[in-house]
């Protein structure tokens, strides 16, 4: 299978909230584990099936404050009852005012590579 990925994903460990787009009160704790401006992928207890839209605040270290993204989930795969779930999804919109920040979160991770 070919790789058709236009950007380096980056490997990450950051903490992550997210809710699906129809519940507004309950969030579920996760961990971003790789990160392109594109799309995300990460591990959470909870299954996110194809399809589902996702906002998630994603919170960069060394911030004070989170960037939300909206997200369509385009995988889910059952890892195991520890790990939980592996998804990916497309990021379909970052907040308004943040996209910046979180192009410029991208970029420094992508040249802390190449030190």
């Amino acid at each position: 299978m070919a790789n058709n990925r236009r950007l380096l994903r980056l490997k990450v460990c950051d903490f992550l909230e997210i809710r699906n787009v129809n519940e507004v009160a309950k969030s579920v704790k996760a961990t971003a584990r790789d990160l392109t401006p594109m799309g995300i992928c990460f591990s959470s207890e909870v299954e996110w099936k194809r399809g589902h839209v996702l906002l998630i605040n994603y919170f960069i270290p060394e911030e004070f404050e989170s960037i939300k993204l909206k997200v369509a989930i385009v995988w889910s795969e059952f890892i195991d009852t520890e790990k939980g779930y592996f998804c990916g999804g497309e990021i379909t919109e970052v907040e308004k005012g943040k996209q910046e920040k979180f192009a410029n979160y991208y970029a420094r991770r992508l040249k802390d590579l190449s030190i």
